[in-house]
């Protein structure tokens, strides 16, 4: 009788009425069931793994199980209260904690119950992310699993075509990134060959894997790329030139923009960097990517060229070139007569090339700015997708700090507060919330003027220190004319943070 059958048979008429079979409890601890647990729990577990472990396309069907078809479970699958936390997380009632409890259960060497693995693994066939979270936490259970099923292979199997020429679109990408990483110039050498047949598109793409090894053979191939008759391809080249460390094109263009300007003494204030803006567009500075049609939110055609210039040097070639931090830098960008145009600019570079020192010093220049009107048009909101955790905090602490009464709703800090996936230290934590408990205890009107704040909370509800709920119980203003409005999105945030608080220590154990 398959194991199946006489799973249904038993929980049918008890374990009361009959024994589970020795075979049939071998058979449940070698898919993962534990040992010692009692024959009523061994059967509902194993209804429910025999019930997930279907959609594998494999299930045992005699009893005693071949040795040979399952390992023995070596890694210690996380307890009860654990599942528990995770059936939760996967039935949607916290799966924003999927990815933190992925992590404690890694780092305290535990892997994850195989009665879910079929679910998770059907989550990541359209979810890189989530698989590269998962796959270190499936323990060897979980590998065998996987064989089971051929959907599932291409998780683990990144078997590359050998055939260039036959091989489709998304192949050659695998086959060219493979070769660039081992034979640099071959890759080069690839994309010649196949650049008359391949769109504009599958060209530019092509562009994007050889970048990633930044060498004299490629600068060399992208210059000649600067003549392409497609803007695309241009375009392309331009932004691979300029992001290589001291590329011709890159001392090209700063040596323009150091010819356009020069340091004004002054003796009552401090020193104004003047700037020439350039006279006109020769062949020359069209060839290096500066578009005589591009037009800049203020200023004409002559300033759009100077920040165009600006947008493409690594901002880290300022701070050398003036020998002074990027705060200073920054300064003297803003006492300058096109001060907001070389501001944006240098968001547009600081982007281009992921500078951490600039990413901090336009966030912090962002949000401490006093002069709203002149900066309203400045757009940092992309340098929030690669700050790290640390600059997120350092910026963010130093905004709450300043911060006066409600946080209004469009403020740079507010959009950080909102859009950042950063981990939030305990200290700002405690200052966002500190400033939410003193806006509802002094607030009178019911009216929605704190909205933003709601979707606050659920950012930090998952990115804060769960460890804080204690804390963070405390001084609420129950007693507020507008307790009633909120008190539901309050006691959401502390529930999650209690359940995470909870989840970790179960994983811990």
């Amino acid at each position: 009788m398959g194991i199946e059958k006489e799973i249904s048979r038993i929980a049918l008429v008890g374990t009361q009425r009959t024994q589970l079979p020795a075979e049939v409890r071998q058979q449940l601890v070698s898919l993962g069931v534990k040992k010692d647990a009692s024959d009523e729990e061994m059967i509902l577990t194993g209804a429910a793994l025999v019930t997930k472990i279907k959609k594998s396309n494999f299930i045992p069907q005699q009893i005693p199980l071949a040795k040979s078809e399952a390992k023995e479970e070596s890694e210690q699958v996380c307890g009860p209260r654990s599942i528990k936390h995770l059936y939760m997380i996967v039935d949607g009632a916290f799966e924003n904690a999927l990815p933190e409890f992925l992590f404690n259960l890694s780092k305290h060497d535990k892997c994850l119950p195989p009665e879910i693995l079929p679910d998770l693994l059907d989550q990541s066939l359209t979810s890189p992310e989530l698989w590269s979270k998962l796959k270190h936490s499936i323990g060897k259970r979980g590998e065998w699993l996987i064989q089971q099923n051929e959907d599932w292979h291409r998780l683990i199997t990144q078997t590359i075509p050998a055939n260039w020429d036959e091989a489709s679109n998304d192949d050659r990408l695998r086959i060219l990134s493979k070769v660039r990483k081992e034979v640099p110039g071959r890759a080069i050498d690839m994309v010649r060959e196949a650049w008359p047949q391949e769109s504009v598109n599958q060209r530019i793409k092509f562009l994007k894997v050889l970048e990633t090894v930044k060498d004299k053979e490629l600068e060399s191939y992208m210059e000649t790329l600067l003549d392409d008759r497609r803007k695309e391809v241009r375009r392309t080249a331009v932004q691979v030139l300029a992001k290589m460390p001291d590329s011709a094109l890159s001392n090209r263009i700063f040596d323009r923009l150091k010819s356009l300007m020069s340091i004004k003494k002054r003796m009552l204030k401090k020193d104004k960097l003047e700037i020439q803006l350039p006279d006109k567009l020769d062949d020359s500075m069209i060839r290096d990517g500066i578009d005589p049609r591009v037009q800049w939110f203020k200023g004409g055609v002559k300033a759009s060229r100077l920040g165009q210039m600006v947008a493409l040097i690594s901002p880290s070639k300022w701070t050398s070139h003036f020998e002074v931090p990027a705060s200073e830098v920054l300064e003297m960008f803003v006492r300058s007569d096109w001060g907001e145009l070389l501001i944006q600019a240098m968001v547009e570079a600081t982007n281009l090339h992921k500078d951490e020192d600039w990413i901090e010093a336009l966030l912090s220049f962002r949000i401490e700015s006093k002069d709203r009107q002149r900066w309203q048009n400045l757009n940092v909101s992309r340098l929030m997708e690669d700050v790290s955790d640390k600059v997120f905090n350092q910026v963010a602490i130093k905004g709450m700090k300043q911060a006066k009464g409600l946080l209004e709703e469009n403020s740079p800090i507010t959009t950080l507060l909102k859009n950042s996936v950063s981990l939030w230290e305990d200290e700002l934590t405690l200052l966002v919330m500190k400033n939410l408990q003193t806006w509802l205890a002094g607030e009178t009107s019911r009216y929605w003027n704190g909205w933003h704040y709601r979707t606050i909370l659920k950012k930090a509800a998952f990115t804060c220190n769960p460890f804080l709920h204690d804390q963070l119980t405390a001084d609420w203003p129950e007693e507020s004319r507008i307790w009633s409005s909120w008190e539901k999105e309050i006691e959401e945030f502390l529930s999650t943070l209690y359940f995470r608080k909870k989840m970790v220590e179960g994983l811990v154990r």
